[in-house]
C-alpha cells in the first residue's frame, strides 16, 4: 500500500534508524582494528580472576557462562568464601531469570575453584587482576602471578584509570601483557577495553579480542590515557553534572534530565 510504503521510507530515513544502522556497523568494525590484522588469537580454556569482590565475581561469572574454567584467587580463608558466595549469588539470579536451569547450573560451578594458593593457577591461560585501584597493589598481585604462572600466560588489568606500563613494570615477557577493563556489573555490561601497553603483541591483543566475543562483550581498543574511553567521557558528565550542582541544580533534576536525554542509569 502506498500509505506503508511511504510510511517503511519514512522510518527509514528517521534520526533513529540512522543511529541504529551506524551502531550496528560500528560494533562490527570496531572489533577488526588493524592492530591485530592479520594476528592469530591464542586458546584460551583456563582463566585465573585475581580479587572476589563485586567486579571479580562479575569477571568469573561472564568467563563461566561462556563456558570458561575459573580459578578465583582472593587473599586468604575468609576472603576465599565470600568470593564463592558472590559468584554462587550470580549463578542463582542467572537461574532465576532462566538463564539456565539447576542442571545447568551445577555443570557451571564445577569449573569453577576458590582459592588463597596463587599456585592453584600455575596452568591457567590468561589471568585477570581485579584488586582495588592502588598502584603497589596490583604490582603485587602481578609479581605472584609472574612467578606462579607459566612465561607465556597472559596477564591483564582490569584498572580504570592506572598506567598500565607502571602496572607491569618489571614483568617477565611484557608482549603478554595487557588491559582488559570490564564495567560493573561485569557479566551484564557489554562494553569491554582491551588497553594496548607499547609491549603488547598482537596475537596478545588478538586473544583479548577473541576473549571478548566469546564473553558477548562490545571489544575496543584503547590506548593509554586517564580513563581510557568509558571513564574519560564518565568524567566529561560529572564535570557538567558539577558546574549544574554550582548553579543551583537539584541532584534529582540532574538526574532526571539525563534519563530523559537517553541515559538510563541517569
Amino acid at each position: 500500500q502506498p500509505k506503508e510504503r511511504a510510511l517503511h521510507l519514512a522510518l527509514r530515513q528517521a534520526e533513529e534508524s540512522r543511529a541504529l544502522r551506524y551502531a550496528f556497523f560500528a560494533e562490527r568494525a570496531v572489533a577488526r582494528p588493524d592492530a591485530i590484522s592479520g594476528a592469530k588469537a591464542r586458546a584460551v580454556s583456563n582463566v585465573a580472576v585475581v580479587g572476589g569482590g563485586l567486579m571479580g565475581a562479575g569477571i568469573a561469572w561472564a568467563c563461566l557462562n561462556a563456558g570458561l574454567s575459573v580459578v578465583l584467587i582472593e587473599r586468604a580463608a575468609e576472603q576465599v568464601q565470600a568470593a564463592e558466595g558472590r559468584v554462587a549469588a550470580l549463578g542463582q539470579g542467572a537461574l532465576k531469570r532462566g538463564k539456565l536451569d539447576a542442571a545447568g547450573l551445577e555443570a557451571t560451578l564445577t569449573r569453577f575453584t576458590a582459592t588463597a594458593d596463587y599456585a592453584d593457577a600455575a596452568k591457567v591461560d590468561l589471568a585477570i587482576e581485579a584488586v582495588f585501584e592502588d598502584l603497589d597493589a596490583k604490582r603485587a598481585v602481578f609479581a605472584q602471578l609472574d612467578a606462579a604462572l607459566g612465561p607465556d600466560a597472559i596477564l591483564a588489568t582490569n584498572t580504570s584509570y592506572l598506567d598500565p606500563e607502571l602496572i607491569f613494570e618489571g614483568i617477565s615477557n611484557p608482549a603478554r601483557c595487557v588491559g582488559l577493563h570490564f564495567f560493573s556489573p561485569a557479566h551484564i555490561m557489554k562494553l569491554l577495553e582491551i588497553v594496548r601497553t607499547p609491549a603488547t603483541s598482537a596475537e596478545v591483543l588478538a586473544t583479548g579480542f577473541a576473549l571478548g566475543k566469546r564473553l558477548r562483550k562490545v571489544s575496543v581498543l584503547s590506548g593509554i590515557c586517564d580513563g581510557f574511553i568509558g571513564n574519560r567521557m564518565l568524567a566529561a558528565y560529572r564535570r557538567e553534572m558539577e558546574y549544574l550542582l554550582a548553579d543551583g541544580a537539584l541532584p534529582h533534576e540532574v538526574d532526571a534530565a539525563m534519563r530523559a536525554a537517553g541515559h538510563p542509569m541517569g
